[in-house]
């Protein structure tokens, strides 16, 4: 399941049953994504790599040794943050399941970060980037390059255009199945994290990159496929990976630097806000189990109102 290098040594086979054990406890009893649950794991193991005892073996002292040892070696605050969470995690379920007395990691310490805001797009770079991408279809037709050109360039179209009218994560951008769209309505079907779904409409502009793709070239595809995006005659879906490649290539293709995939849905928040849209609203299209999470939105429009506040007032 981990592909990371740092993370691949042996593990003894007793940290191996462990380690299963905690995976079918954080899907099965908590409901996580298999993507949350690897995760996990690589922090288990990620510790691991930096120390040498048993996992039921482990007492504060080493931990706080290991992120000590793995600061050293350059791994960010945020990392060792993320270690540490998952190591509690880990520990309290070793010892509601029996393994362990207590947890030793109540008392866990782990280093305060700065607050950072999401990054996000102005609405003239999203329309750029999306332009781009149906720029580039339209050269393909004008060219009449091979089916399967035009097939990755529409479907790259829709996939961008989606992106930003629903603000899905990544995850459920890629997987999303064909039965999920309602193209009629306007409305999306997403099964988000811990398997709770919800409802998020994407207008009309996003729907008419949708058409293109599915009627005009998705059928182009001699392969048939229940998920929405897929590669060119391919069954199953495109990975993040692809999608990472995609967002690189129309945001360098309109000039916009640094955009990542999760850009596009702190873009769709952002501007949500910035319209007047309420929190609980934009917490449910997001599928935020916490409205805290939410909240980070509406800091990043204050921030962008004080920035144009010290460009523009004559008294700065």
């Amino acid at each position: 399941m981990i592909d990371d290098a740092e993370n691949s040594k042996d593990l003894r086979a007793e940290d191996a049953r462990l380690l299963r054990g905690f995976a079918a406890y954080l899907t099965v009893e908590r409901g996580l994504a298999s993507t949350t649950v690897a995760a996990y794991e690589s922090d288990v193991r990620l510790f691991l790599s930096v120390s040498e005892k048993p996992l039921l073996n482990v007492a504060l002292p080493d931990v706080t040794a290991a992120l000590r040892e793995l600061g050293r070696e350059g791994r960010s605050v945020a990392t060792l943050n993320r270690m540490a969470s998952a190591l509690r995690v880990f520990y309290r379920y070793l010892a509601a399941d029996g393994e362990l007395g207590t947890s030793p990691l109540e008392y866990l310490q782990t280093a305060r970060l700065e607050e950072r805001l999401p990054d996000y797009l102005f609405r003239d770079d999203v329309e750029r980037i999306i332009t781009a991408a149906a720029a580039a279809l339209k050269d393909a037709e004008g060219r009449e390059v091979s089916p399967p050109e035009r097939f990755r360039v529409a479907r790259d179209a829709a996939m961008l255009a989606l992106a930003y009218a629903s603000g899905l994560r990544a995850t459920e951008l890629v997987n999303l199945p064909v039965r999920a769209l309602d193209r009629r309505l306007g409305f999306v079907q997403v099964v988000g994290k811990g398997s709770k779904e919800r409802l998020v409409p994407f207008g009309s502009v996003a729907a008419g990159h949708l058409d293109v793709y599915l009627d005009n070239y998705r059928p182009l595809s001699p392969v048939e496929s229940d998920f929405v995006f897929i590669r060119w005659g391919g069954k199953d879906q495109i990975s993040r990976q692809t999608f990472w490649g995609v967002v690189k290539k129309y945001a360098a293709a309109a000039g916009v630097p640094g955009v990542k995939p999760h850009t596009f849905r702190h873009s769709f928040a952002t501007h949500l806000i910035q319209a007047g849209a309420d929190l609980r609203t934009v917490q449910e299209l997001l599928g935020h189990a916490n409205i805290s999470t939410t909240q980070i939105y509406t800091q990043l429009d204050v921030k962008r109102l004080q920035e144009i506040h010290r460009a523009a007032h004559p008294r700065k």
